[in-house]
């Protein structure tokens, strides 16, 4: 495979499992790098999918009924991103040299938003959707790499009223669910992995990463809206529901062509699971509690408002920045 630049996320990943390996690696090797980065990975992906809804006022509407209700329509984009230890692992087993990055390696997501507030009580509701499905024109710009990625989520804020203008302060309760994944068939393409002294051989693959996450956010925030912009902070604990890993789709063999039948369980011993002759996978689980940490600025416009926010992952030192633009009444 060529030697290409590595600039997101999906190329790094394809870039190091299609790259020819220079000394055969061992299913027991491979299993344990991917293992090490789909944990990583595990602990990052909550994170990512709180891209979305951070609006710069912590509340819209007002305290009382309103004619018509306040609302506001937008998008947002950005990235988070993950520990870079984890790929080097990976990479360092395929003799590829990734470049240093000093941030992390970026998980990027984008997002419409809406929310309206001021019906009856002081509260507001925002939803988000993300969605990018495979197609033939992004593989095609892709190099035949399919990408498959979904964030929804919504919540809901309180207002409460601290007394001391212009501070607005609200609570909420968030939930996002984010899954995606990424394939590329490789024709021609094969590959050899050793196993208790035999070897596993993989042909014209088609290969891909799978992640998926659910989780509930209790969030705080504050913000002082100013005549031309309004600064904010806030802070968020969250418990998620989190998989990822990697699928291959070939026809396997052992050796010199024997049915991979009589080796399934030694495989198995490896920490591959689901293994046929027509592929296997290896996906992890993870069930934790996390908590972040959000705040930034918005410019208004009259109507518009472009917010900027950044965001800190307190589990494993991730950062994230979004870029919002929205109009909003």
């Amino acid at each position: 495979m060529k030697n290409t630049k590595i600039i997101c996320f999906f190329t790094i990943i394809f870039f190091l499992i299609t790259a020819p390996v220079f000394s055969q690696a061992t299913i027991e090797n491979l299993s344990k790098k991917v293992n090490d980065f789909s944990g990583a990975m595990l602990k990052s992906l909550p994170f990512n999918s709180t891209i979305g809804l951070n609006w710069s006022d912590a509340y819209i509407g007002k305290l009382f009924p309103s004619i018509p209700p306040h609302f506001g329509i937008g998008i947002a984009a950005g990235a988070t991103t993950m520990p870079v230890t984890s790929l080097k692992g990976l990479t360092d087993l395929f003799n590829i040299n990734v470049p240093s990055l000093a941030v992390g390696l970026p998980l990027p997501a984008y997002v419409m938003e809406g929310r309206i507030g001021g019906l009856f009580l002081p509260f507001d509701i925002g939803v988000k959707f993300g969605f990018l499905n495979e197609n033939e024109l992004l593989a095609k710009t892709l190099d035949g790499m399919n990408i498959r990625y979904q964030l929804i989520g919504a919540d809901i804020r309180y207002s409460l009223e601290p007394g001391i203008l212009p501070i607005k302060a609200s609570i909420g309760l968030g939930y996002n669910r984010l899954e995606g994944g990424l394939s590329k068939t490789l024709k021609g393409y094969g590959q050899s992995f050793s196993f208790f002294g035999n070897t596993l051989n993989i042909s014209n693959p088609d290969l891909g990463f799978i992640w998926e996450t659910n989780m509930l956010e209790l969030k705080a925030q504050i913000s002082i809206p100013l005549i031309i912009i309004t600064p904010y902070a806030g802070a968020g604990v969250s418990y998620a529901w989190s998989k990822a890993g990697y699928q291959v789709k070939s026809n396997l063999s052992v050796n010199d062509g024997e049915s991979i039948d009589s080796y399934v369980n030694f495989i198995k011993q490896l920490g591959i699971t689901n293994i046929t002759s027509t592929g296997f996978e290896q996906i992890i689980k993870d069930k934790d509690w996390n908590m972040r940490l959000f705040g930034g600025l918005s410019l208004n416009m009259a109507l518009i408002k472009l917010d900027f926010t950044g965001m800190l992952n307190v589990r494993d030192g991730g950062l994230g920045f979004t870029l919002g633009l929205r109009f909003q009444l």
